[in-house]
């Protein structure tokens, strides 16, 4: 039997879910948020505990992968780090435009949360599994993660953080995976950057998402069928 909830425990969570906002925060390399040690240890324990307890997303198979049966992975850069790639970046990455705004979030964020899902038959040639049902399987592993960085972008709502759900970008590249000694078997599908509250800094400039403005109401997508 499920635990037992109230109306009000009902209400709360309708806030978290309808105040998550997108937005892009913005820094400066040059100038990045500067985070007091104190509130630094305090949001990061906020962190881990969000990143621990978001672990509650339902998966349907067991990835059984190091003994681990989850399908996803997590990767946390505190701010000192992601500054450190930042002022990195354009040497890492040579061929990147001028204009990517990695570096800059990475400058303003307090903590970046990266989620990565793994793949049980990317490059599996079993015979005794029909092709079917392995992209299934799959898109199940998939989907489980995509459902774990939901629970976490709520919980960091709730503690009053700003998250920005990024796909990551050159995140995702073999050559950053090393960098950071991340498992090649997986694939990144969020980049969380995540702003603390009362950070200093250069400027910070906090961009809504582009489609914020332009989500349909319910009766353009949802319908009841009756039989």
């Amino acid at each position: 039997m499920p635990d037992s909830f109230t109306a009000a425990d009902f209400q709360t969570v309708t806030r978290v879910v309808k105040n998550r906002h997108t937005f892009k925060v913005i820094g400066d390399v040059d100038s990045p948020v500067k985070i007091a040690h104190p509130l630094a240890q305090r949001y990061r324990a906020t962190v881990m505990e969000s990143v621990a307890t978001a672990d509650a997303a339902p998966f349907h198979y067991d990835r059984a992968c190091n003994n681990v049966a989850q399908p996803w992975r997590v990767n946390i850069l505190w701010h000192e780090s992601c500054q450190k790639i930042a002022m990195n970046f354009y040497q890492w990455f040579e061929d990147v435009k001028p204009g990517n705004k990695i570096p800059a979030m990475l400058s303003a964020c307090g903590a970046c949360v990266l989620v990565s899902w793994l793949p049980q038959f990317g490059d599996v040639d079993d015979q005794a599994i029909a092709k079917s049902k392995q992209i299934q399987i799959d898109r199940e592993h998939l989907a489980a993660t995509s459902a774990y960085v939901q629970n976490l972008l709520l919980l960091l709502t709730a503690a009053n953080m700003g998250t920005y759900w990024s796909s990551g970008g050159q995140f995702g590249d073999s050559a950053m995976m090393d960098r950071l000694s991340m498992d090649h078997g997986q694939e990144l599908l969020a980049a969380v950057f995540i702003e603390f509250p009362q950070t200093n800094g250069g400027h910070v400039k906090r961009l809504p998402g582009k489609l914020a403005d332009k989500r349909a109401a319910g009766e353009a997508w949802m319908r009841v069928i009756e039989l």
